[in-house]
């Protein structure tokens, strides 16, 4: 979704900020992140970094991202952490958000709402899933089967002010 949304807005080099090799959703990121700008037709080499989650390794990622070359236009940040890094990280650059570079984050904590500007996010539902969670647990401890395929509770994309067109295409270009 985040991908997507950055793809339609006109962003060509979008980067991401993935999660350690240890937790099987940063995999699952990286791999949407590579499907949407596959299907566009866009690149990823040399657009991928990672981090721990945190905001010091999200700081590193992001001046890394943004000392290449040919920057990204846009990041996404696989933790809010890690998106208040690169906030902050481009700021040190010289570059404004989002008139410069485009930034979405994944948790949609409070914090993301109050940052400068407020940081488009990608939703987890974490009381729904866990709600999902515990029905499962229970149904599965009263002897009812369990669904046969993993069950998705979906996220969703919430917009906010830190994403727009990349400085070199119009808003109204189509």
């Amino acid at each position: 979704m985040a991908t997507e949304h950055l793809i339609e807005l006109g962003h060509r080099r979008i980067a991401l900020i993935a999660g350690p090799k240890e937790y099987s959703l940063s995999g699952w990121r990286i791999d949407g992140w590579r499907a949407a700008m596959d299907a566009a037709g866009l690149s990823t080499e040399g657009l991928l970094e990672r981090g721990d989650f945190g905001f010091a390794s999200g700081d590193r990622a992001a001046r890394t991202l943004l000392q290449l070359d040919e920057p990204p236009t846009a990041i996404v940040a696989s933790s809010d952490k890690m998106a208040l890094a690169t906030l902050e990280a481009a700021r040190a650059f010289g570059m404004t958000v989002p008139d410069d570079l485009s930034l979405i984050s994944f948790d949609n904590t409070p914090t993301a709402r109050f940052t400068h500007p407020p940081l488009t996010a990608i939703d987890q539902p974490i009381a729904e899933t866990v709600a999902r969670a515990v029905e499962l647990i229970i149904a599965a401890q009263s002897g009812e089967d369990g669904p046969d395929e993993p069950v998705v509770v979906p996220g969703s994309l919430v917009l906010r002010q830190s994403t727009a067109p990349p400085p070199s295409v119009s808003p109204h270009a189509d």
